[in-house]
């Protein structure tokens, strides 16, 4: 893989949800959001079941591409201070 040392502990659903709003406040993307911990401690991890299509007057009209997508993403790397919702970060 990347050769990095990771450390993995558990920790209890209200401790992720605190660092996971300290998150939202700081940074523009954050790690973590409160949504997601809410997901996971509700036990959505699968995806759902395929369902039946809906009718076609509410069917979307534009199909997206992986291309569209990224258009809209930040170019992938490691965090900074950039991406910190900081006064001294004017970028």
């Amino acid at each position: 893989m990347l050769g990095k040392k990771i450390i993995v502990f558990a920790a209890p659903v209200w401790f992720q949800c605190l660092t996971a709003q300290i998150f939202e406040w700081t940074m523009k993307i954050p790690l973590a959001a409160k949504a997601q911990v809410q997901m996971l401690s509700e036990g959505v991890v699968e995806p759902a079941l395929p369902c039946d299509s809906v009718p076609e007057d509410l069917a979307p009209i534009w199909e997206f591409t992986e291309q569209q997508i990224r258009s809209g993403l930040p170019e992938p790397g490691p965090f900074t201070v950039q991406d910190l919702r900081c006064c001294f970060n004017h970028a």
